[in-house]
């Protein structure tokens, strides 16, 4: 009987010793942060995109974003909102850290003290395009050379963990390019307005100034109504389209005619 009070005992420290164990596992390898590419504007020449902290910590990172033939070049690599915001917090707090860009390798740095906690933007990546169709994931790669979590972090920030090999990058590309931004037609008439995109149509908002002059359908195909002037303006439920097409419409010579010299106005 004192053998088996023995072996129980010795079982039930084991199960009160394993969740510690696996605890402090879990604390001495911290998860590793995930980040986004996302589009933030776009014209037929040129593209903004987003790099952003969505989930996780992290304390060091270093960055470089890759882009296809479709992509001519790195204009300038701009500090997000998000990323000024933490980085007023940070001094406020006395954390030391620091921060490069390169445009032309299209790379970023980013080295502190202690851990980036909350998801938020961190940089803004502008470049011109070789054509005006719209970018997709296909034309960027995000390859991160080097990300560290803070652990039990020293004055000299050299506590940390090595996570670069499970960071994780996901895209969110939704583009949208207006190619007309003013047209001219004439009365009983119609015309699709010319647009680039990989929203699905439902995603996207047509509508008219002045349906008297002229109505859009879900596609962007113009019907004239009338004669006069209206705007165009198509949206995206994302809240990331909002483009317009000015269109003017007028008579043809014949209809004229048929206004003026037969009073056509009575019954055309």
């Amino acid at each position: 009987m004192s053998k088996m009070k023995k072996i129980l005992a010795v079982v039930l420290t084991v199960i009160m010793i394993m969740p510690i164990a696996m605890f402090s596992a879990s604390a001495a390898a911290p998860a590793a942060p995930e980040f986004k590419l996302s589009l933030v504007s776009e014209t037929a020449s040129t593209v903004v995109v987003r790099f952003s902290l969505t989930k996780g910590t992290f304390s060091a990172l270093d960055f470089e974003l890759r882009t296809s033939s479709a992509i001519k070049e790195c204009t300038k690599i701009d500090k997000a909102e998000g990323f000024k915001s933490v980085i007023v917090d940070f001094v406020n707090n006395g954390v030391t850290f620091s921060s490069s860009e390169n445009p032309a390798t299209k790379m970023v740095a980013i080295a502190s003290t202690t851990n980036f906690e909350k998801p938020f933007a961190i940089y803004d990546f502008t470049f011109t395009k070789k054509t005006s169709a719209p970018v997709s994931n296909a034309d960027f790669n995000a390859v991160i050379k080097n990300c560290a979590v803070a652990t039990a972090m020293g004055a000299d920030g050299s506590a940390s963990v090595n996570v670069t090999d499970k960071v994780k990058v996901t895209f969110d590309f939704y583009s949208f390019v207006l190619n007309d931004t003013s047209v001219s037609m004439k009365y009983k008439d119609s015309y699709t307005i010319s647009y680039t995109t990989n929203y699905a149509p439902e995603k996207l908002t047509w509508t008219s100034s002045n349906e008297d002059v002229v109505k859009v359908d879900a596609n962007g195909k113009l019907t004239t109504t009338g004669t006069g002037s209206a705007t165009i303006t198509v949206t995206s439920a994302d809240g990331m389209v909002n483009e317009s097409c000015e269109v003017s419409v007028s008579y043809q010579w014949w209809q004229w005619i048929i206004v003026i010299v037969l009073f056509g106005w009575i019954w055309y």
